[in-house]
């Protein structure tokens, strides 16, 4: 992690006094992104900073447990409910909780943790599936999202991982969790139509939901419409926008197969991408290699890097939750 440290710092300027941490200077945050950034703190031994940045999280939850989908420093900037947004943040618990062994400050966390899982679960459908959102009345909203729901699966592990390690169990969460991903294998399920984007492919891979024989062919056609070699992962196929986090995710999935050299490769691709102060830009568009979002260094995306960095470190094929449990 020695080399990554100014990633880490530049996370830190980008986190304000209450906690949050923004896409990138002068942006809103949502949970999501903000807890990719946490683990990113955890993985790298700032655990002050992942504290700040999970009590946030603790103080911006809505009374029934629900996350809104983007803040600004002082006020909700959109009150859709994405439940991928709300049961990320166990992930972030998980990775504060092996990194520190802080047990008081995650238990007394949990009291609003616990709150968010309760009533993600009682949105799963009697197929295993979830809604993508909820408008702010708390309305289901039609379909369900591939990459969201996978990402759901790494947050449902991590909420196992935390109640194990706090010698607690509840079966509901194994129960959920086995829904979701039978409904995400069935050939038969429907999700909503995302297939240039990236994440539909590799977060399948990423969240283990194959056997290893598919995941591997599963990446070697999504490699052949989203890499440009060299210059790493195009957001949405044919797009030639190259963007950090894709890379460095793409990388965790190959991680996960056991494609070490080939996850090394595509992370020295993005260090194109690394800005001066130790940031990365989200990304640029080929082949004049111009910045999009103009010169925008994003947490996230330096995030996405001190993870992937963090899981190559290990030197086997290991996944999020694995590869944060093997600091135990």
């Amino acid at each position: 992690m020695m080399g990554l440290e100014r990633a880490l710092d530049s996370i830190c300027t980008l986190q304000d006094r209450r906690g949050m941490i923004p896409w990138a200077a002068g942006h809103h945050a949502d949970p999501w992104n903000h807890t990719e950034a946490v683990i990113a703190l955890a993985l790298g031994r700032r655990p002050l900073e992942a504290l700040h940045g999970l009590e946030w999280l603790a103080r911006a939850v809505n009374r029934d447990g629900s996350y809104c989908q983007f803040y600004t420093s002082s006020a909700v900037l959109e009150p859709r409910i994405d439940l991928n947004n709300c049961l990320y943040p166990s992930v972030g618990l998980l990775a504060y909780l092996v990194g520190t062994r802080d047990a008081g400050n995650v238990r007394r966390l949990l009291r609003t943790f616990d709150v968010t899982v309760d009533f993600v679960l009682r949105q799963q459908r009697p197929d295993g599936s979830f809604p993508w959102a909820l408008s702010p009345d708390r309305t289901p909203m039609d379909g369900s999202l591939l990459a969201g729901s996978s990402a759901m699966l790494i947050s449902l592990e991590a909420v196992e991982a935390v109640d194990a390690l706090m010698g607690r169990n509840r079966p509901q969460i194994k129960e959920s969790y086995g829904a979701l991903a039978s409904f995400i294998r069935d050939p038969a399920s429907r999700f909503l139509a995302k297939d240039a984007w990236a994440m539909d492919a590799y977060y399948p891979v990423l969240a283990g939901v194959y056997d290893e024989v598919t995941a591997r062919a599963r990446m070697r056609l999504f490699l052949e419409d989203h890499w440009i070699a060299g210059e790493g992962i195009q957001a949405i196929a044919e797009s030639r926008w190259v963007t950090t986090a894709e890379t460095a995710e793409t990388a965790m999935a190959l991680i996960r197969i056991g494609d070490l050299a080939l996850a090394r490769r595509l992370l020295g691709d993005i260090e194109q991408l690394r800005c001066p102060d130790g940031g990365y830009l989200t990304g640029w568009v080929l082949p004049q290699r111009v910045s999009f979002p103009a010169d925008e260094e994003s947490a996230y995306s330096a995030a996405a890097v001190v993870i992937a960095g963090y899981l190559l470190e290990l030197g086997r094929p290991s996944g999020l939750i694995e590869g944060l449990l093997a600091r135990e």
